[in-house]
């Protein structure tokens, strides 16, 4: 039946009478050879007549190649896992395998089982496809997918009652006309006669008396084809839209997840995209392939994620897509404020004072173009928030003033909205408050603390007001006690220290939408409290540190649900107070009884900790005798207990080596057992490759001058010795590299003392340069004043 199709339409070029008569010929030929047959057809005939109600009565099939070319791989790997059957291979092999699965003994007197594969296919289109079909049948097309499929479901298998049958008298009269046509149809499809002849079907179907019923059938199925070869192209246009959507979405997503995992390669496959959409648009004709806003702004992302790579150069190249589409006129539809406000997300990975002017100006160009110009280019609260955040990385006191600027003209736009829809679209929030808080937090000035705080106070005023979703949390009390600790005044910390208790206190603040929200101190209250103790120069610096450190622990036992547990920055910040202290007694000893005490309660106590405790150790050579041995011993104790951990977190390093020899240069005193300790000491750590610049300058003050040669000799580096140079002469890159393998490139150069850090070594081109400006320094132009002029006399007529 497929065959003979084809073949008429072929010659007669999709002619409607043509169709039409070859449809119904190979209908009745397949219906009468054989009652277990279907008639098959192609996708473009049989994809609305199989939906008519001749269509289901007969059977009408569509060929399998034809029915599955339309799929999409995914959905012919649902259709394969749905059936049992493998889903690797290319999109022919799965059509091919799913083609041979439905060519199968399939009983058309079972209509359950036909429904249940429709049920399966129908479970394998998009909303959009079953809408479209749904739109053609001339059904609701409301609901979600599973009513879409029933709805469907229920139109092409309808109950028993309300389907025509062929039983009955009709169709029993009828078998002698029926006979009589199988000869004339037989000559026509085998070619004996012409294919004219087929013209002479109707009459020989009315002659032979084959009855209403199937003439009526016949009829439906004459009308539904020439009714559907109108609608082809159509359709064909609907499929080429949804085709050019799909593949803008898959395109679209790639590049998405790259930007999320943060590819490098995001950039080169953004600009990609965009050029494929717009080679695609340009061939096929179709505008639904060109690329929208969702497209540009990924690829200002892209751009703005490589930054950190490229420089200034990815934000030049961001710059000119946007004004390139903002110069288009054809292209104001594709610009959004999404997109401008992911450029001045890039101004603030850049955090200069030009990027943060740049990105206030894109926000005045929204406001403005909002205003005067179109509607939907209106800024957000989004845009504002991205605007504080560009001034204030640049950490001035300038800037943050500028932030706090943007901020309050946030408040007076949102006070003067009388849409209420887009009064609540643009009322500030906590982000937007903290992080001018934080603006003033990184400027350093010493008006950090009274403005942030000021900012704070208003925070609390505008909780109590239902227009505004504004209140302080625990970020807000954080931040601007950064802003006192960063700040250089003398109260600095002790305003900071106000308003811990006052967090500790847990102030409460009403909620817009009822209820109270309990703000509570949290682990980094404490630590950034702890850490600005410890680098203060107060005298009881020490003593606050730990107190806040109690008081930690107090807060953590008493709540069940609390967040500020002590952790390893906590004791090492407190560690840190303990050891720059100068009026705490014994305080190597205190410094190992608190590492101890931790290590007690669960914490883990990592390399930072234990180098403090033997920087607190290395430090109390001024204090009594006996506190000294108490030192010397604590060092050695501390760097046992490294020595046998088995953690890798807390494992000695090079910090920790040349801990040990200054506690054995600053402790003990010079002799035999000094010199046998320290090189100990040194050969340990040129085994496990530690040797670091700052055990190389301790070793040279724990031995002596003439010792430190023959030293570097017995482990392994007799070079120098052989040279007969001086001791201070050894650089650290001249060094074995397995002594220095497992050293941090932090702690190489970087930890030498002054006195022994190498010298450059000026090349002859900068020697020249010193000379010449020492003579030009030295050469001095004295300026008589004439009547009307200057004149400088130099050494010679030339300069003159």
């Amino acid at each position: 039946s497929h065959e003979l199709v084809r073949e008429a339409v072929g010659e007669a070029g999709c002619d409607g009478m043509m169709l039409r008569r070859a449809v119904a010929g190979a209908l009745l030929w397949c219906n009468l050879v054989s009652s277990s047959s279907k008639p098959v057809f192609p996708v473009f005939v049989a994809n609305r007549v199989s939906r008519g109600r001749t269509g289901r009565r007969f059977g009408v099939e569509v060929a399998a190649t034809d029915q599955f070319s339309g799929l999409t791989v995914v959905q012919l790997k649902d259709l394969l896992r749905d059936n049992g059957l493998p889903v690797s291979g290319k999109k022919s092999e799965l059509i091919r395998r799913i083609a041979e699965h439905s060519s199968g003994p399939q009983p058309s007197s079972n209509p359950s089982s036909s429904q249940e594969d429709d049920e399966v296919l129908l479970g394998g289109l998009t909303v959009p496809q079953l809408t479209a079909r749904l739109k053609d049948l001339g059904l609701p097309i409301s609901g979600r997918k599973k009513e879409l499929i029933e709805r469907i479901l229920e139109h092409e298998h309808p109950k028993v009652g309300d389907s025509v049958e062929l039983d009955g008298e009709d169709n029993n009269d009828s078998d002698a006309g029926v006979v009589s046509v199988i000869s004339d149809l037989d000559e026509a499809i085998s070619g004996e006669g012409a294919l004219g002849e087929i013209s002479d079907l109707d009459e020989a179907i009315s002659e032979e008396g084959l009855g209403k019923n199937l003439a009526g059938m016949l009829g439906d199925i004459l009308n539904e084809s020439a009714s559907d070869v109108g609608d082809i192209e159509g359709d064909e246009a609907k499929n080429d839209s949804r085709r050019a959507r799909r593949k803008k979405y898959w395109k679209t997503s790639e590049v998405k997840d790259m930007i999320r995992s943060n590819d490098p390669r995001a950039s080169a496959k953004a600009e990609e995209l965009i050029s494929y959409l717009k080679k695609m648009a340009e061939q096929e004709g179709d505008p639904d392939y060109l690329p929208g806003p969702i497209q540009y702004t990924l690829l200002i992302d892209a751009f703005a994620q490589g930054i950190e790579n490229d420089g200034p150069e990815a934000m030049l190249r961001a710059e000119s897509v946007v004004d390139n589409l903002l110069n288009e006129a054809e292209s104001s539809s594709t610009v959004s404020p999404q997109m401008l406000n992911s450029l001045m997300s890039a101004y603030v990975k850049l955090g200069t004072q030009e990027s943060a002017e740049k990105a206030t100006l894109i926000l005045q160009r929204l406001e403005y173009m909002g205003t005067f110009g179109d509607t939907a280019m209106k800024p957000t609260i989004h845009s504002y928030s991205i605007a504080i955040s560009a001034w204030s990385a640049v950490g001035t006191e300038e800037a943050a003033a500028n932030a706090e600027r943007i901020l309050n003209r946030l408040i007076e736009i949102h006070a003067q909205q009388k849409d209420a829809d887009r009064a609540d679209e643009l009322c500030p929030n906590n982000i937007i408050f903290n992080t001018a808080v934080d603006a003033w937090a990184r400027s350093g000035s010493a008006e950090a603390g009274p403005r942030a705080e000021s900012l704070l106070h208003k925070m609390e005023k505008l909780s109590h007001d239902r227009n505004y979703d504004v209140r302080p949390d625990t970020i807000t009390f954080n931040t601007c006690m950064k802003a006192w600790c960063n700040s250089p005044g003398s109260d600095g910390l002790l305003r900071a220290e106000e308003l811990m208790k006052k967090l500790e206190s847990h102030p409460e603040y009403p909620k817009r939408n009822g209820g109270i929200l309990i703000v509570k101190p949290s682990r980094l209250s404490y630590n950034q409290l702890i850490s600005a103790w410890a680098k203060s120069h107060y005298a009881d610096a020490a003593i606050r540190a730990e107190s806040v450190l109690l008081r930690m622990i107090k807060a953590y036992k008493a709540d069940t649900y609390s967040t500020c547990a002590p952790d390893s920055h906590s004791l090492a910040s407190c560690l840190n107070a303990l050891a720059k202290s100068r009026t705490v007694n014994f305080k190597a000893k205190k410094c190992l009884s608190l590492l101890d005490a931790m290590s007690s309660a669960g914490l883990k106590s990592n390399t930072v900790c234990f180098n403090t405790v033997l920087n607190a150790a290395a430090f109390s050579a001024r204090q009594s005798e006996e506190e000294r041995r108490n030192a010397l011993s604590v060092a050695v104790k501390t760097f046992q207990q490294m020595k046998s951990s088995k953690d890798d977190s807390s494992s000695p390093d090079a910090v920790t080596y040349g801990n040990l020899l200054k506690c054995v240069a600053n402790l003990m005193e010079p002799g035999s057992r000094r010199n046998e300790m320290a090189s100990s000491l040194f050969s340990a750590a040129c085994q496990d490759g530690l040797v670091g610049g700052m055990c190389l300058d301790e070793i040279r003050r724990c031995v002596p001058a003439r010792a430190f040669l023959p030293l570097l000799a017995i482990c392994g580096y007799d070079t120098p010795m052989k040279e007969g140079r001086k001791p201070h002469s050894v650089q650290l890159k001249e060094l074995p590299t397995k002594w220095i393998a497992n050293v941090r490139k932090s702690d190489l150069v970087a930890r030498q003392r002054a006195s022994f850090k190498p010298k450059p070594i000026p090349s002859a081109s900068n020697k020249r340069k010193k000379n010449r400006r020492r003579r030009e320094e030295k050469r001095a132009k004295p300026a008589i004043r004439r009547p009307g002029s200057v004149t400088e006399y130099g050494s010679s007529s030339k300069e003159l």
